[in-house]
């Protein structure tokens, strides 16, 4: 079964300034291989950090991962974006749309759509997080075939956390350190597993 995490920053493993990398990809490949021996994983990366949907690069990134393009064909792209978008002052029904494009891009050529929810960071400002909530619900809302959505912010927090765990789970307020990568990754291979058991899709070897 082949699996691309597909984003920005988060999805690259950043942390320690951008010096050190440890993408939740290597959790979600342990943990489904464990679960589901008797299929092999491959589970690729595209995080570029600091990357947008709109006026981005995630159109031009995600083409030469469609099998038009070549590529080998996906079973799931796992797409997380939206949080530089929100960062840089675009609004929450923009971004949401330019994400639809990018879902519907990969729902067509064949793969499974997982969204992950836009994680918290420390910003406290109520506007902010009245912006972060609305993407979110928009994501959690859309329907479609193929789709399902894993969410993140809620699997890991930064606002509840309690603030011991939160040092060894944030890195600067907007990533994670190792542990909260892995953190992430259990959520989504959580939701994954979750999905291959109870929904009417092409499934691996149970």
């Amino acid at each position: 079964m082949r699996i691309l995490c597909f984003g920005a920053s988060i999805t690259a493993g950043h942390y320690c300034f951008g010096l050190k990398h440890h993408p939740y990809a290597q959790r979600l490949k342990s943990r489904l291989q464990v679960a589901l021996p008797s299929t092999e994983f491959t589970v690729d990366v595209d995080g570029l950090s600091g990357d947008r949907v709109l006026g981005g690069e995630y159109l031009s990134r995600l083409d030469p991962h469609l099998t038009g393009n070549g590529s080998l064909k996906y079973d799931w792209i796992i797409f997380q974006g939206g949080g530089n978008d929100l960062g840089s002052g675009s609004e929450p029904g923009p971004i949401c749309d330019a994400l639809k494009k990018l879902w519907k891009m990969a729902i067509d050529d064949g793969a499974n759509v997982l969204a992950l929810t836009v994680t918290e960071t420390s910003n406290e400002s109520t506007l902010m997080k009245k912006k972060y909530d609305l993407l979110n619900e928009m994501i959690r809302q859309h329907r479609d075939q193929n789709f399902f959505v894993a969410d993140v912010c809620k699997a890991v927090p930064y606002t509840s956390m309690d603030p011991e765990l939160r040092k060894k789970v944030w890195d600067d307020g907007l990533h994670f350190q190792p542990t909260g990568y892995d953190m992430f990754g259990d959520a989504i291979a959580d939701r994954l597993l979750e999905i291959f058991k109870n929904e009417p899709i092409e499934k691996p070897n149970l």
